[in-house]
């Protein structure tokens, strides 16, 4: 989208407006940063520095000393730093920073860049950030200097450094998945590569034979107040077929995956789709709009046992094998569905970020925080393993809070879904290496490139304003590959019909394939592999 200058100009006002307003000083740019080091008192960088160093490589004496204190291999990459920009159009971000979502993490951000002392930066960056976005030059770290509305930057190193420390991870993590990735198509080259698809096979991304009825039901976890709502799917067959439930994550409801739901039951599976009152979109938008808290810890217990109280709940219903279920969840859901395979909670006091209560909340790390919570929730292993539970599909799911060993303690079927791309539950840490965490022989890791954590949500659902870079090339192209996986691997492992492991084996990844998205198979996986990946 291009803009008139005069809008242009208008929205860079209004952002700059806003921060003069509510700050004491306002100046063009800033002109120096300044840091305390303990115990020897406070230091500054002026930014003409910096902007000479990124420019011509030129290092002025002040700015000098600070580099030779760096790593060499860091010094080389720190103008790159300092002036690539972010992949994002100015209007996504301006409309990030201004949402509910955005406001938060950037006072988040603003713990770390403050306009004083003691400020929280937030205004100050907001503006700057907006302004950086519409320049021409991008929203880059020197240009974002030059949009901030004070002459100083104040930095707090420790919180800098929490956050630096992830973001080396995020771009380590990068390298890792390429890594993975190229592994992975060089086996497949072993392998006879199949085009189109056999004769006699089943086209799984279109429905199956059968009709289904939708029925509307309540179920109660006698760990929650209030009588919960499921939709239950069902095959119009005259005999007892496998119960597949599908368990959402936050901010979603039973609609986010209706169409998978649908599809399943096309092929002979009733399927439960749960709604988690305490962690779904109703409640979620209540959260942003204040009148909510945000969901409590004590659904890392309770989320599961949903899904025990709704296997419970259709005991009474004819028609259903509940001696046959699996479980597709995703993100905190794909979590669920890992528990309920076996995956063990077990407190670990070790981490890090749990050791000081007022950094905990500057985390970015979605899991490291859950395990700060359940640390806080119980000083015992917790097992919520439901020995009904035969197969699980778990997408983006948040799975290195298990750990080595209780990961290890899963013992049915296990498929793990990740995206390449994904920001919230990223891939490396929550889904690849837990993977290889896993002793269970019948197991798989689905890569996608370039899914998000939002590639295979229901278009249009949802109260979180989720920019479309952030949300990747439209879910709809990723839908097909999730139908014919879920199909063909609960056929295999609930229904019993092994001739559907012809769909699962790696060198079928070609079907799967779209100009949207890549699919990468992949049945194996070890640590050792996984360290020389990293290194």
């Amino acid at each position: 989208m291009i803009l008139s200058q005069n809008i242009k100009h208008k929205l860079i006002s209004l952002a700059l407006g806003i921060s003069a307003a509510l700050l004491p000083i306002a100046a063009v740019a800033a002109e120096r940063i300044t840091f305390n080091i303990s115990p020897f008192g406070q230091f500054q960088i002026k930014v003409k520095d910096l902007e000479a160093f990124v420019a011509t490589g030129s290092k002025s004496v002040e700015l000098d000393y600070y580099l030779r204190r760096l790593p060499a291999k860091q010094q080389a990459k720190l103008p790159e730093l300092l002036s690539t920009p972010l992949e994002f159009k100015p209007l996504t971000i301006a409309k990030f920073t201004n949402s509910t979502v955005g406001e938060i993490l950037i006072k988040n951000f603003g713990k770390g860049i403050r306009s004083q002392v003691n400020r929280n930066g937030f205004y100050a960056l907001r503006g700057a950030m907006i302004a950086a976005a519409f320049d021409d030059e991008g929203l880059t770290l020197i240009n974002l200097l030059h949009h901030y509305p004070l002459e100083t930057v104040h930095l707090d190193l420790e919180i800098l450094t929490q956050y630096l420390e992830q973001a080396t991870k995020l771009a380590k993590n990068r390298e890792v998945i390429d890594r993975t990735w190229f592994s992975g198509h060089q086996n497949q080259l072993q392998h006879k590569t199949l085009g189109d698809r056999l004769e006699g096979e089943l086209d799984l991304e279109i429905p199956g034979q059968y009709s289904w009825q939708k029925r509307t039901l309540t179920y109660k976890n006698p760990h929650r107040q209030q009588t919960s709502l499921f939709d239950l799917y069902q095959p119009k067959i005259g005999r007892s077929v496998p119960l597949i439930a599908i368990s959402h994550g936050i901010a979603s409801n039973r609609k986010t995956f209706a169409y998978l739901a649908k599809h399943l039951a096309s092929y002979g599976f009733a399927v439960a789709v749960i709604e988690h009152d305490d962690i779904s979109l109703a409640k979620f938008d209540r959260f942003l709009a204040g009148i909510e808290p945000f969901p409590k810890a004590n659904n890392l217990v309770d989320q599961p046992l949903d899904i025990s109280s709704v296997l419970d709940r259709l005991e009474s219903e004819s028609n259903l094998d509940l001696d046959q279920v699996g479980i597709v969840g995703q993100s905190f859901g794909g979590y669920s569905a890992l528990a309920l395979s076996g995956g063990k909670l077990i407190p670990d006091q070790s981490v890090a970020e749990c050791q000081t209560e007022d950094d905990s909340d500057v985390l970015l790390d979605l899991s490291s925080l859950a395990q700060c919570t359940f640390n806080q929730l119980s000083k015992s292993p917790v097992q919520l393993r439901d020995p009904r539970v035969k197969a699980v599909i778990a997408i983006n799911p948040m799975s290195k809070i298990f750990g080595s060993t209780g990961m290890s303690e899963i013992k049915t079927p296990t498929m793990i879904i990740s995206g390449s791309n994904d920001l919230i539950m990223p891939p490396v840490a929550e889904q690849i290496e837990p993977f290889s965490w896993l002793k269970e022989k019948e197991k798989y890791l689905v890569l996608v490139k370039p899914a998000t954590h939002f590639s295979f949500l229901q278009e249009s659902l949802g109260v979180l304003p989720v920019p479309d870079d952030v949300v990747g090339p439209r879910p709809i192209y990723a839908y097909p590959a999730l139908k014919t996986l879920t199909t063909a691997f609960f056929q295999v492992y609930l229904a019993q019909q092994p001739q559907y492991q012809t769909y699962l084996q790696r060198d079928r990844t070609r079907q799967l394939d779209n100009n949207a998205f890549d699919f990468l198979i992949m049945r194996h996986l070890n640590q050792a592999e996984l360290n020389q990946f990293k290194q």
